[in-house]
């Protein structure tokens, strides 16, 4: 109990405005309530961002809509978010560097899977030719949807597409029977399971960088001195993460909002250390957004990308 509490006083004082120390330089970084922030809410929590000369707020967003209205009214200096998300808002004029990926698929750590309703529990892909999937259109969830049946050498309509652009409601009408499959993030994948539902197929394999840190072009500029400090807060966070992951899973819990009933199990994952996506990743995600008209042509990689590697 003692440590539910403190992970909720340090919650509600980052959320708090702090008094302003002007040797530090001011980061506005916009977030959303998933596992992959959480090496950013540790770096917060440990004072590591302070520590490297860097006042990082972490502005935490509802969902990507907001995030972005906030970023393209010009309210952020950085933010988290998946690859076809960032293309979107870089092309829209948001002045943005990827800084380095935060998560990509990764065996042993099912980020993102298709699930099964309580129904069709148990039943293979083999048996669920013309399921009816709900996923959100135009997004990362489409695209590792056509990622997963190419890689099961399946056509694109192997299912029937059902646009249900909500997760909660994705996720209530999956758990009631009235989809067959979902392609759902964790933890939402173990709360299927929990529920009744099963894991049919998962995109650990794929190797995608599924999402990633991203920062104001200024922040780049000569030496690049702040994106570094940047880094190095996180790495930090990073090293302690892997040596005392027990340590965080209240953080956890809190911050990436996991059900309690999944909080005492639910694995603490291992993070990568920073990198910057390849050119063949970067094309293959660009190329799959022209193909559905979410870009009229690629982005060069050294318009989009961190000149410097972390």
């Amino acid at each position: 109990m003692k440590t539910k509490l403190l992970v909720l006083l340090i919650l509600l004082l980052t959320a708090l405005p702090a008094r302003a120390d002007e040797s530090l330089t001011k980061i506005r970084f916009g977030i959303l309530p998933v596992l992959d922030t959480l090496p950013l809410q540790v770096a917060a929590a440990e004072g590591l961002f302070h520590e490297n000369g860097l006042d990082v707020e972490l502005v935490t967003f509802a969902s990507a809509l907001e995030r972005d209205t906030a970023l393209q009214a010009g309210q952020l200096d950085g933010f988290f978010g998946d690859l076809i998300a960032t293309y979107m808002l870089i092309d829209k004029g948001v002045p943005m560097r990827i800084a380095s990926t935060s998560y990509s698929t990764r065996p042993g750590q099912p980020m993102f899977a298709i699930v099964a309703s309580p129904e069709r529990k148990g039943v293979g892909l083999d048996g669920l030719k013309g399921a009816k999937i709900a996923i959100s259109k135009s997004t990362i969830i489409e695209y590792l949807l056509d990622r997963i049946l190419e890689r099961k050498t399946l056509p694109r309509d192997y299912f029937r597409r059902v646009e249900i652009k909500k997760i909660p409601i994705r996720l209530q009408m999956l758990l009631s029977n009235e989809i067959d499959l979902a392609l759902l993030p964790e933890p939402l994948v173990s709360l299927t399971r929990f529920k009744g539902g099963s894991m049919v197929v998962t995109a650990e394999t794929l190797g995608i960088p599924l999402t990633v840190l991203n920062l104001h072009r200024r922040y780049f500029e000569g030496k690049a001195k702040h994106y570094l400090s940047f880094m190095s807060a996180y790495v930090e966070a990073l090293v302690l993460l892997r040596k005392h992951p027990e340590k965080y899973r209240e953080l956890m819990a809190v911050s990436c909002r996991i059900p309690p009933p999944l909080a005492p199990d639910f694995p603490i994952y291992d993070y990568p250390m920073p990198s910057l996506p390849s050119a063949q990743q970067l094309d293959s995600v660009q190329d799959w957004m022209i193909e559905h008209d979410l870009l009229d042509e690629r982005i060069p990689r050294d318009w989009a990308v961190s000149p410097v590697a972390p």
